[in-house]
């Protein structure tokens, strides 16, 4: 077992109650496992349909809520303690005011938008075993508000997500870092709420692949509020139901960190520990087995409100094209008699424009926009193909730029009636339709799914074509 720890220049630790030593195993068949045995350097999960990668490996995911506001000697400690047990991944909670580069150590490289709110939880990994190929946030709560005593609005949460792909590009999974508002006058019912949304963000990364959700869930595991259908019709399974164990991972007794899996009959969890830390909740550390002979169903694309935001320093083409594939795939997927109107500064990209050309070939409605003053081969390609009259159901045109600016469009946005099934998606994308630009340079795509964003929309674009 572990020797207690010896008094720190800056103070003791906090003494550990019984429920630490406890807390610190987990049962494996018959045996009692605790932190000392893990493994510090897990293999690097290789999975694919290719012979060439390993059936499966493991990778290591790491909770880790680091109570804002700790001095920066216990806030040092806690992260020498996460980086101890060398984690593939890490999902921070609290930690808006904590630099990236204190975050995220030598070998390791960190997601999240800035901000006090939308930065508050971060996905970290190892940049030796993974490189991202898209990242995004969500809002998982939007209720603004204080009780007497906050310094901070509970009631506003996001979660940052990032995918990523294995350096010898067998496997792709993406890890998203929530943390649900716990509870008081202004937040009560947020929990299901927070959960659906996390639900649909996992349907959204999982065509990618594997789903690994860590965080504070401000919920008790089998507690009376806690939201087991929500999460079981999001898909997502926490490993303590994996394992048929539950940890303590909080100093007031209760479970409320979980590592959630998408797709979990895959994944057989070989380690689930905690670890003391002098934050308020433990360190949780989860080892997960991943096995591609394990069939699992397909998974059809999925639209959700958020961000997504490319890697323009990617070695890897698809993490500089996240947002154009968004684009892509909101086309390929409008359902054919349904209407898809299309607005750019320019297109440039001839992917976007075949994808265009194909889905009013099979039946789309399909209105093309460019404020391009002088419109180029791809855009004039799209007019012959769809005419110019807008008393055509289909149609290719120009406008001014300078009406669109005032319209308030981005310099690209897409309406689809319907796409994967999903009512009212819009994309809005702050560049231009250009493969430089967006795979170059930073691009964001707004992701809206809800009818009055996607009719406010709509009412400029039939401004827009007078």
């Amino acid at each position: 077992m572990n020797q207690p720890q010896a008094p720190r220049a800056n103070g003791a630790r906090r003494p550990r109650p019984m429920r630490r030593v406890l807390a610190l195993t987990v049962l494996l068949g018959a045996t009692l496992a605790v932190l000392p045995v893990l493994s510090s350097s897990p293999g690097l999960v290789n999975v694919s349909v290719s012979e060439d990668c390993p059936v499966s490996r493991t990778m290591r995911m790491v909770e880790a809520n680091v109570k804002s506001g700790m001095t920066d000697f216990k806030t040092n400690a806690d992260l020498d303690s996460v980086y101890a047990v060398k984690p593939d991944f890490i999902a921070y909670n609290e930690v808006p005011y904590r630099a990236d580069s204190v975050l995220a150590r030598t070998g390791y490289q960190i997601w999240r938008s800035p901000g006090r709110y939308i930065g508050a939880n971060a996905v970290v990994w190892r940049k030796d075993r993974w490189t991202p190929i898209a990242r995004g946030t969500i809002y998982i709560s939007n209720v603004p508000g204080k009780v007497a005593g906050q310094t901070s609005e509970w009631g506003i949460r996001y979660a940052n997500w990032a995918t990523l792909r294995s350096t010898d590009g067998c496997q792709t999974v993406s890890i998203v870092s929530y943390h649900a508002a716990p509870k008081n006058a202004i937040t009560e019912g947020l929990t299901v709420p927070s959960v659906i949304r996390l639900g649909a963000l996992t349907k959204f990364l999982a065509k990618s692949g594997p789903v690994l959700l860590a965080g504070d869930l401000n919920s008790h595991y089998n507690g009376r509020e806690y939201p087991r259908a929500e999460l079981t019709a999001g898909g997502m399974t926490p490993t303590y139901d994996m394992t048929g164990t539950k940890l303590v991972t909080h100093d007031g007794g209760a479970t409320i960190d979980y590592v959630f899996v998408n797709r979990a009959e895959q994944f057989q969890v070989t380690k689930q520990v905690t670890h003391e830390l002098y934050s308020d909740h433990d360190l949780l550390i989860v080892d997960l087995k991943l096995d591609r002979t394990v069939p699992v169903t397909p998974v059809s694309t999925s639209f959700m409100r958020g961000h997504v935001v490319n890697v323009p320093e990617s070695t890897l083409t698809v993490g500089r094209d996240a947002v154009v594939h968004q684009l892509n795939e909101a086309i390929r997927n409008t359902a054919p008699g349904q209407t898809l109107r299309f607005v750019t500064g320019k297109l440039m990209d001839k992917r976007i424009r075949a994808k265009l050309g194909t889905a009013f070939r099979n039946g789309v409605i399909v209105k093309f926009v460019t404020t391009n003053p002088v419109p180029n081969v791809h855009e004039k390609a799209l007019m012959d193909l769809m005419g110019t009259s807008r008393s055509n159901k289909s149609y290719a045109i120009a406008r001014s730029g300078a009406t669109a600016s005032s319209l308030g469009f981005t310099p690209t946005a897409l309406l689809a009636s319907v796409s994967a099934g999903k009512r009212y998606v819009r994309i809005d994308v702050d560049q231009v339709a250009d493969p430089v630009m967006m795979s170059r340079q930073t691009a964001r795509a707004s992701i809206y799914t809800q009818l009055g964003e996607y009719d406010a929309l709509r009412h400029k674009f039939d401004q827009l074509v007078q």
